[in-house]
């Protein structure tokens, strides 16, 4: 018996317990239904990441349905009312004085129930921050990649020194570890270099064989494959075509050739 009472206690103590819960949480969750949502947007100017602002900003506001005008604020301040949607006041911080500042807005609904925004604090800066900050990120980024572009060209003019490589047409090759493609001037498959400059549209390099830059895109193996057996074909095509030279004439033409590989 008096197990069977302390079970109807405890009971009965859970449902109270949950019961006044419900009743605490029951009004926050309406109030979150109906938020008011201050954010901030650069319109023209400069934002840095410590929250410093300079130039044009618009602070919105998102609402409930029924928000009929909305007053913001700077520093508790009035700036401007919106009373339609979209809820958004432009401001340019040239109009205030420097130093932190605190961004917030008051929402009425149509019923006139009043709503209050979150607050932004933000550090109004000079012109001459915003300009000195940006030119801070940027020339270390355009040394970085006009250093890029230098090696790229380096590279090879001290490697190679501008010769190109003899291969036999139509000789297996491999292509590894970027890959190949197919040189737009002589048509001759190669490994795409390191070395070689990354641009938009694909990869400026320099085709081993004719010596030739040109910007260049990865092909399949089957497509560089099919290169490797045109250029044996056609190589035989141009070797029955071709007369039989004269000792004399394969000396000039090989003091010809080997004149060009040196340039």
């Amino acid at each position: 018996m008096d197990f069977e009472i302390m079970k109807k206690r405890y009971f009965l103590s859970i449902l109270i317990l949950l019961s006044a819960l419900v009743m605490w949480v029951g009004p926050v969750l309406a109030q979150s239904e109906m938020p008011l949502t201050l954010s901030l947007s650069k319109d023209f100017g400069y934002s840095g990441f410590a929250g410093d602002i300079q130039g044009a900003f618009s602070m919105k506001v998102k609402g409930p349905d029924n928000l009929a005008r909305v007053v913001f604020l700077i520093d508790g301040q009035p700036i401007g009312e919106v009373s339609s949607a979209p809820f958004r006041l432009r401001f340019d911080t040239g109009s205030y004085s420097l130093g932190k500042h605190t961004l917030s807005a008051i929402g009425y609904t149509s019923g006139e129930q009043e709503l209050h925004s979150n607050e932004l604090i933000k550090e109004f800066v000079p012109a001459s921050t915003g300009a000195s900050t940006v030119g801070k990120i940027l020339l270390p980024l355009l040394a970085v990649i006009a250093a890029a572009a230098l090696v790229s060209y380096l590279i090879p003019a001290l490697l190679g020194r501008g010769k190109t490589k003899k291969l036999a047409p139509g000789a297996p090759r491999t292509y590894a570890p970027l890959g190949g493609t197919i040189c737009p001037k002589c048509g001759r498959p190669f490994a795409i270099h390191i070395y070689g400059f990354n641009v938009l549209v694909g990869k400026y390099d320099r085709c081993p064989y004719c010596g030739k830059w040109s910007i260049v895109r990865h092909v399949s193996l089957d497509q560089l494959r099919e290169a490797e057996a045109a250029e044996l074909e056609q190589a035989e095509e141009a070797e029955m075509i071709l007369p039989e030279t004269s000792p004399e004439e394969k000396m000039r033409k090989d003091l010809e050739e080997s004149r060009y590989q040196n340039l």
